[in-house]
């Protein structure tokens, strides 16, 4: 059974925020090294992260009727590369990690991958719904 295209961007958002998870938890372990900088993860834009999963999925193209129709491929990819992003202070052992934001982005990671599961559970009942009892 292939994944459609709402499951595959689940999984890719899924695993997005567990990356950023992760990053965001280096930059709370690493808040007493000095010279240390905070890292994050960039966002992916919605466009490429449609233009990925459709990759994924079927393999099947959409088909363009009217040459003005946009194409549907894409080059784009989620590679996790990191950015660094400049903190609003720095210690005088030249850290910059600020244990309130990380927090605060810790908890948007947290409210976004509830969403996420939230979303995904709401699918999987619309399926069952459709399939009918006895299944």
């Amino acid at each position: 059974m292939q994944a459609t295209l709402l499951q595959s961007l689940i999984s890719g958002k899924t695993a997005w925020l567990q990356a950023r998870h992760v990053v965001l938890a280096q930059n709370v372990a690493n808040a007493d090294t000095p010279g240390f900088q905070p890292r994050d993860l960039a966002e992916e834009s919605f466009d490429r992260l449609i233009d990925r999963a459709q990759r994924r999925t079927t393999g099947i193209e959409l088909t363009r009727t009217d040459k003005q129709h946009i194409p549907a491929v894409g080059t784009a990819r989620l590679d996790g590369n990191g950015r660094r992003v400049d903190g609003f202070e720095t210690a005088p052992a030249g850290n910059s990690v600020i244990l309130e934001e990380q927090a605060e982005k810790m908890q948007q990671v947290q409210l976004d991958h509830e969403l996420t599961t939230n979303i995904y559970a709401k699918m999987v009942k619309l399926m069952k719904t459709a399939i009918g009892p006895g299944t």
